[in-house]
């Protein structure tokens, strides 16, 4: 379905740059139209649905209609207000049932957008950059919100649920799954230091607390499941404990927690995922359960304070530039001075220090081997000096003897 969608959306956009012959008029004729004003463009599937594209991508505020030419309007279409940056009001009509994948991304300024209760589903980044908008309100026919729904909406403080809704609920502005044991989004723009998750919340849906700049302070002690990116952009962040049970941390959980000092990871967990604790700056100490066994790119990338990690034989993976390495202007990758790796001879961790060249403690790295070098030329040289003053003497005196 969503195939043929967005091949008529291309058709539709298609359409809009043609002359107004008399073939172009019958393909609208039989796959949509324009309405009279000519800001709008539908698209009939025959199947009940009729979508609708705007054509005007600077307009300000905007009514949606609930009919053009006969037909009723049940679907905002793939894109319909894709990066119209002057958009800040929305009205929807009640016949509108879903609202398609990107239909208001990066519609900066969006502040005020209805949602019918007859609306049954929000599609994948449907409100993707909204930064503006500060609530939204998921009626009560709500049935299906794909990922990334509100992704990059920074502003956003509330999500208010139709109590009449049998799929979701919001506990606070905070929105859950009906029956609270899927914690979905934690609004960006909600205040507060500190937050425990209900104990009947047991997942934390991917991006669940994106870019809150706020907590200070999470508990997750219930919890069992993560997504990816969890956390990522918490820049107030300052202390997380993981709970047992959690074996993965996906992405980058921590990415850019650029205030976490301290974390305590689960004995449980087996996985660390690429960029997990990208850029945490402030992060001085870790301690890596023998139970990891795979830590992947870029893990620990740009972690300036941490200037020693433990890793035990039990890692069999350890990604490129999994730790001692943060970025520069003048290069994308280089060592931290202060770092060394604590890894036993013949380990993955050892592998990966020698190949990187970074400090290690279990042994012999490719930098410790060039000092071992240099010293071992020195001692040679040392060695043959002295053997040379020792046959010059043994000469002499065999010449005195003579």
């Amino acid at each position: 379905m969503k195939f043929i969608k967005l091949i008529s959306g291309i058709l539709a956009g298609f359409c809009c740059l043609m002359p107004l012959t008399a073939d172009a008029e019958e393909v609208i004729q039989t796959k949509g139209g324009y309405s009279q004003d000519g800001l709008w463009y539908y698209n009939d599937y025959g199947d009940g649905t009729v979508s609708v594209v705007c054509q005007d991508n600077t307009i300000e505020e905007v009514t949606v209609p609930a009919e053009i030419d006969g037909h009723k309007i049940t679907m905002i279409e793939l894109d319909c207000f894709k990066e119209n940056a002057n958009l800040k009001k929305v009205t929807l009509p009640d016949t509108i049932t879903v609202l398609e994948d990107y239909a208001f991304y990066l519609c900066s300024a969006l502040e005020e957008i209805n949602i019918p209760d007859s609306v049954e589903k929000l599609g994948f980044q449907t409100f993707y950059g909204c930064a503006k908008l500060k609530e939204i309100s998921v009626p009560a026919g709500l049935t299906e919100i794909e990922g990334y729904t509100f992704d990059g909406c920074t502003g956003l403080e509330a999500v208010h649920v139709n109590k009449n809704n049998q799929n979701y609920k919001d506990e606070d502005g905070i929105l859950f799954t009906k029956d609270g044991s899927d914690l979905i989004l934690y609004p960006p723009s909600k205040t507060g230091k500190q937050y425990t998750v209900p104990e009947e919340c047991t997942k934390l849906e991917g991006y669940a607390f994106m870019a809150n700049a706020y907590l200070e302070q999470i508990d997750i002690h219930s919890v069992t499941q993560m997504g990816e990116d969890v956390f990522y952009y918490c820049t107030a962040l300052q202390s997380m404990t993981v709970p047992e049970g959690i074996t993965m941390l996906t992405g980058a959980t921590f990415g850019n927690c650029t205030a976490l000092r301290s974390i305590t990871l689960p004995e449980s967990l087996e996985v660390i995922g690429s960029g997990c604790f990208y850029n945490c700056i402030q992060l001085e100490e870790i301690t890596i359960p023998d139970s990891v066994t795979t830590i992947n790119d870029n893990a620990f990338f740009n972690c300036a304070s941490l200037t020693r990690i433990r890793v035990s034989e039990n890692v069999k993976t350890v990604g490129d530039y999994a730790f001692g390495f943060y970025s520069s202007e003048e290069e994308e990758q280089k060592l931290l001075p202060d770092f060394e790796l604590d890894a036993d001879n013949g380990t993955a961790a050892f592998a990966y220090a020698v190949k990187f060249g970074v400090k290690c403690t279990g042994g012999v790295t490719q930098g410790i081997v060039f000092v071992y070098v240099m010293i071992g030329i020195v001692v040679l040289v040392i060695a043959a000096v002295i053997t040379l003053v020792v046959i010059q003497k043994r000469i002499q005196k065999q010449r005195e003897l003579f």
